[in-house]
């Protein structure tokens, strides 16, 4: 972002932030009293307390229950978005993956798994099976995903029936060098791509051991890159496109347009 702020002239500058769990609605308050920050992103464990501190959230974000995008308006009031699902519908299409009729599976719940699992639902996935070790957690979203998308087949546990077209992991497993796999991949073998949103290391083992297969793998940081244009969006850098400009981006797979934040 930094970059693409220096090479436009812009006045504008992103500081990284360390915010203990404990302290972050603490932070909040400073952001609505900053009034020459424009908003923030937040990554996790901040994602809930964020939709928390928001003022108002899109229905994006309500649904995620967590925010990963705040924008300040002038009055200091919070606006979050939660963006981690376009963004990862956004890097797949750059991988010409069709999701229509797909079955997928997403390892992880929280709140980027429950962001990317409504995206893909509601690009047209055919079934979707969610592998998460919190099992409330897991029934929460399960049900979520049938009261929005009852077109959609959702499953706690893959279906013995049923092969994966799309692997996912939202969830923290491969960030350590020992952590263990999200998923065996020898239950994956007729995935046509690995996606991590894991973004250090910037190719976990399971990605690199899916690519030792043959299969195509997406980083996290592939995601994290497919996501600058949206959050600069939102943040009203980037300014409104038309319909034909924002037809041509999704095309391209820079942004995605269905519930795009205003």
């Amino acid at each position: 972002m930094n970059r693409w702020f220096g090479e436009r002239g812009l006045d504008a500058v992103v500081v990284p932030m360390d915010v203990r769990p404990e302290r972050v609605g603490s932070f909040f308050d400073v952001i609505k009293a900053t009034e020459n920050c424009v908003g923030c992103t937040m990554t996790m464990p901040h994602k809930q307390a964020a939709f928390a501190a928001a003022d108002e959230v899109s229905e994006r974000a309500r649904r995620a229950k967590a925010v990963n995008i705040i924008r300040r308006t002038p009055s200091g009031k919070l606006v979050g978005d939660m963006t981690d699902g376009m963004a990862m519908v956004a890097a797949l299409k750059g991988h010409e993956i069709g999701i229509p009729g797909c079955n997928v599976l997403i390892v992880g719940a929280g709140g980027a798994g429950t962001a990317i699992a409504h995206a893909i639902a509601e690009e047209g996935a055919a079934s979707l099976t969610i592998i998460e070790r919190d099992r409330m957690r897991q029934r929460a979203l399960l049900a979520d995903l049938s009261r929005f998308y009852p077109c959609v087949h959702v499953f706690d546990r893959l279906p013995a029936d049923r092969t994966i077209d799309i692997a996912i992991n939202a969830s923290p497993m491969g960030m350590q060098p020992n952590d263990p796999y999200p998923y065996p991949l020898e239950q994956l073998a007729s995935a046509s791509i690995f996606a991590d949103a894991v973004t250090k290391p910037t190719v976990t083992r399971w990605l690199t051991e899916a690519a030792r297969r043959g299969t195509k793998i997406q980083t996290g940081e592939e995601m994290a890159l497919a996501q600058v244009p949206i959050l600069l969006h939102y943040l009203r850098f980037l300014p409104a496109l038309s319909e034909a400009e924002n037809d041509m981006r999704v095309a391209r797979g820079e942004i995605v347009s269905r519930g795009a934040a205003q």
